[in-house]
């Protein structure tokens, strides 16, 4: 897996991203209770792609999202869909290498932990980018199965496959956040580590 062939599956599809997500709003909502997204946060989206996630955000009254996807494609279409939203930033970059603009109250990764090349690299960097206090959220809004399942066709030269909770948790620890929980089960997937 690399990251050009990353950068260039997702480009390609970014024109129909928003056409083919599979939304599951109440999912969404689990996720950002376990996170504790809530009004007054800020917040760094990570692999953001076309913005799916900032209406969610957007409801829930978050002072600032700041979105970061190392395609430009899908960058150039989350901008122009919230072109107007001043709460709403978005850069082209990988994220596992990026320096943040800010610290951030809470960061999501949703639906694309298994497309980064460096869980310790993207983990640790994400620590650097959260208060003290704050979390960093995997999530996935379907069990390891089915993602994995998802990733075996065309989608397996940029997937690493979705690994137990239990291994990702380890890695949250030794990138030094002090508290990690889980849940995954058929229908959710989720790992938060606290800094």
């Amino acid at each position: 897996m690399n990251k050009q062939d990353i950068t260039r599956f997702f480009d390609e599809r970014a024109a129909l991203w928003d056409s083919i997500a599979e939304l599951q709003p109440d999912k969404i909502e689990t996720i950002f209770d376990a996170a504790g997204i809530r009004e007054g946060d800020s917040v760094l989206d990570i692999a953001c792609g076309t913005g799916i996630l900032f209406p969610f955000y957007i409801e829930r009254g978050v002072s600032r999202v700041d979105g970061v996807d190392i395609a430009p494609e899908m960058v150039s279409q989350c901008r122009a869909k919230f072109a107007e939203e001043s709460r709403i930033h978005v850069v082209c970059g990988d994220a596992e290498e990026l320096v943040f603009p800010c610290e951030y109250d809470r960061c999501m990764v949703f639906n694309a932990f298994p497309h980064f090349c460096s869980p310790e690299l993207l983990l640790g960097n994400l620590y650097r980018a959260v208060k003290e206090g704050g979390t960093v959220t995997v999530a996935h809004d379907k069990g390891r199965k089915a993602i994995d399942a998802h990733h075996a066709g065309e989608a397996s030269r940029i997937s690493n496959g979705l690994m137990p909770s239990a291994s990702l948790k380890d890695i949250f620890t030794a990138c030094g956040y002090r508290t990690v929980s889980t849940v995954e089960n058929d229908g959710i997937y989720i790992v938060i580590g606290i800094k």
